[in-house]
């Protein structure tokens, strides 16, 4: 365990400095800019082989838009939601992720939301909601099927996956089962220590907003086939919001599975979208039958 009990708890038996440590992914990852930069020729790969629309508006603003890889006519789709702590980071560092699945036959879809402190977080969850009722309206002019689409994400999107699971899709006009299946990564379930950390100088998150926006006071009352996944080598918190979730989701009845990936680290699970061999693609593979 990595708590400091001397000093003043902030949360937990957690000092703000070892709390700050837990969620601090630049710090604790020192190969962090080199992983991402590394990926740039990905990224540009799946780009100038297969045939995609990028920067696709679906929303009001304009860090609203989609890139998307069209299937093959009733191909399953994939959603995948970027990280970056709700506040960092865009869709265009995640191209990679595409490509194991466009080569399999899949539809895939990136989207952008806005960032905070711009927008709040009530703001994206609406955003990314908004995003998957385009996506199920608009699954057969990509190619894609409406009854077969996955979402996926890591870290804050990881977070944000599950929120979709926990939206009441009939306010939107969507059955209520619209996702077929969920992959949550590396997911943030509880925000309650993200509020008191470092993090909420941008996020701006009060105790009311950060409740209505944690999964784990929100579980729904179905779920899709759900694999709950998480880095071995990720921090004690990073696996306990997982565990915790996981905990919970089952204790309501649901059947879900739980992932850790061995000798992966936060960075290195988001790189695991491109290895076809990896227990994280592997088991989306399987999910959407691919």
């Amino acid at each position: 365990m990595e708590r400091q009990i001397m000093g003043d708890a902030v949360y937990a038996d957690y000092t703000q400095d070892a709390l700050d440590l837990q969620y601090d992914m630049r710090r604790r990852c020192p190969h962090f800019a080199e992983t991402f930069a590394a990926m740039e020729v990905h990224n540009k790969r799946v780009v100038d082989i297969y045939e995609c629309q990028l920067d696709v508006p679906f929303g009001k603003t304009n860090g609203e838009k989609l890139d998307i890889w069209p299937g093959r006519g009733n191909s399953p789709i994939l959603l995948f939601i970027h990280g970056g702590y709700w506040k960092a980071f865009d869709k265009d560092m995640f191209r990679f992720v595409a490509e194991r699945f466009v080569e399999a036959g899949a539809c895939v879809v990136l989207n952008n939301y806005d960032l905070c402190p711009s927008v709040t977080m009530d703001d994206i969850t609406q955003q990314n909601r908004v995003a998957l009722q385009w996506i199920y309206l608009n699954a057969s002019a990509i190619g894609g099927d409406a009854g077969r689409i996955h979402v996926t994400g890591h870290s804050a999107g990881g977070h944000l996956t599950a929120m979709l699971m926990a939206t009441k899709w009939a306010d939107y006009g969507l059955p209520f089962d619209v996702i077929n299946g969920a992959v949550p990564v590396s997911g943030l379930f509880d925000l309650e220590p993200l509020r008191v950390s470092y993090l909420n100088a941008d996020l701006h998150m009060s105790e009311e907003v950060c409740r209505r926006n944690s999964p784990i006071h929100l579980l729904p009352d179905w779920m899709p086939p759900t694999t709950i996944a998480v880095g071995g080598g990720e921090t004690d918190e990073f696996k306990r919001q997982s565990r915790i979730y996981t905990d919970a989701c089952r204790a309501a009845g649901f059947e879900v599975s739980y992932l850790e990936v061995e000798n992966h680290d936060h960075v290195h699970l988001a790189g695991a979208y491109r290895n076809r061999l990896s227990p994280l693609t592997a088991c989306l593979f399987s999910q959407m039958d691919l």
